[in-house]
């Protein structure tokens, strides 16, 4: 799953996020992550919930750079859990994706990347 979704994330973004990339930016590239998951689903049999990439604190400073974490349960199309999919967009770097156990939890308070903080 992780390996799927780290090729999804680097078709969709087109590899390496621009190490100029502001907080705008990485808010609008994870919400091009949400374009097109048709195809990783029903290849792999997977649900997503919320819908990948998910949900976010909002755009973290990290020294003197960004970092946007987003997180979403996967599924397989029975309903059992799978996982948690977290996946990660820094400047300067490719989108990074892995997967916590089932058993790990979304943090509270996280929303969509289109919705205010």
């Amino acid at each position: 799953m992780s390996a799927a979704l780290t090729a999804h994330a680097a078709r969709r973004l087109r590899g390496r996020i621009a190490a100029a990339a502001g907080a705008n930016k990485l808010l609008a590239l994870a919400r091009r992550l949400g374009e097109e998951t048709e195809f990783v689903e029903r290849r792999h049999r997977l649900r997503f919930d919320p819908p990948y990439p998910g949900v976010t604190p909002g755009v973290e400073s990290v020294g003197a750079s960004l970092r946007l974490v987003l997180a979403c349960r996967a599924s397989d199309l029975e309903e059992k859990p799978l996982g948690v999919v977290f996946t990660t967009l820094i400047p300067g770097r490719s989108p990074q994706v892995s997967v916590a156990p089932a058993e790990a939890h979304l943090p509270e308070g996280w929303r969509p990347p289109g919705e205010p903080f």
